[in-house]
């Protein structure tokens, strides 16, 4: 049993994704709905800069995640690392506990369920 099993299942989306990067303090990704190539481009060209500034992650409401949606959340982490700290995965749904898992980048978040 994983971690990804004790997770609710995520009701299907609609179609579509969002990647909204909030800059504040601290600086909050919100990742909704398909996290995939589509929602990354939809972003914007200023995502990449920003993801490296991103303390917490808002990942509750997705209902899919591909490469590109990992490549966000590990563009991220490694920048986190940089600075000396680590990103803040919030309240994870399930299909981006198991993207994790089965990439092994678990470790690389500090998960708050």
């Amino acid at each position: 049993m994983t971690a990804a099993d004790d997770l609710p299942p995520v009701e299907p989306s609609t179609g579509g994704g969002a990647v909204v990067l909030d800059v504040g303090d601290p600086t909050l990704l919100h990742l909704r709905g398909e996290v995939d190539l589509h929602a990354v481009e939809t972003a914007g060209p200023d995502l990449d800069a920003g993801l490296r500034r991103v303390e917490a992650v808002d990942a509750r409401e997705v209902t899919f995640i591909d490469s590109m949606g990992l490549h966000c959340l590990i563009t991220a982490a490694v920048a986190a690392r940089e600075r000396g700290t680590r990103v803040r995965l919030l309240r994870p749904s399930r299909p981006v506990v198991q993207m994790l898992e089965v990439t092994a980048m678990t470790d690389f978040f500090d998960v708050e369920a």
